[in-house]
């Protein structure tokens, strides 16, 4: 996986009427109602993120207060980071390496980040798309391991055995 780039979103000249429209088009196809003033709020988030890209992922970042709206501890407020990652053709992936990889490049190795499996009353799941919350620098969860462990020996997995793929 290559290092990665800061780059801006590509609207094709669209102008930001455009872009509020498409957002309300783009929810009718999912069968979801979003009015101007959503739509356009939508578009002031989007426009506060980082976009970062590579040769696999395109990566969002909002930091310190702009992801507040997804914080729900006051004492965690302007503090965390949102991170949210997809490949470049929508696929679904999952490489758990790859994300460690794109926390430490682009918030850190001395940060934590959580991916949430919330209830089905919290569930977003319109895209192949990955979210990942960044703990302050100095905050580590209540749960995970406290000591550093990893083995990169490539090993055939089976009955009885280890398994891992090796390190590239």
């Amino acid at each position: 996986m290559k290092k990665f780039v800061r780059t801006k979103l590509d609207y094709n000249g669209m102008s930001y009427q455009d872009r509020i429209q498409r957002n309300i088009d783009l929810a009718k196809q999912l069968n979801t109602k979003l009015t101007w003033k959503q739509s356009k709020e939508m578009c002031r988030e989007a426009d506060k993120q980082e976009i970062w890209v590579n040769d696999i992922y395109q990566v969002n970042i909002l930091r310190g207060k702009d992801c507040d709206g997804f914080i729900h501890h006051p004492n965690l407020k302007g503090q965390c980071d949102y991170i949210t990652i997809k490949t470049h053709n929508k696929e679904a992936v999952r490489d758990w390496r790859h994300f460690q990889q794109i926390k430490n490049e682009l918030v850190g190795e001395d940060r934590e980040a959580v991916e949430i499996y919330p209830r089905e009353d919290r569930l977003v799941d319109t895209a192949n798309q990955y979210h990942l919350w960044v703990l302050p620098k100095d905050i580590i969860p209540a749960f995970g391991f406290m000591e550093r462990k990893v083995n990169y020996t490539s090993l055939k997995g089976g009955f009885g055995k280890a398994g891992q793929r090796g390190l590239n």
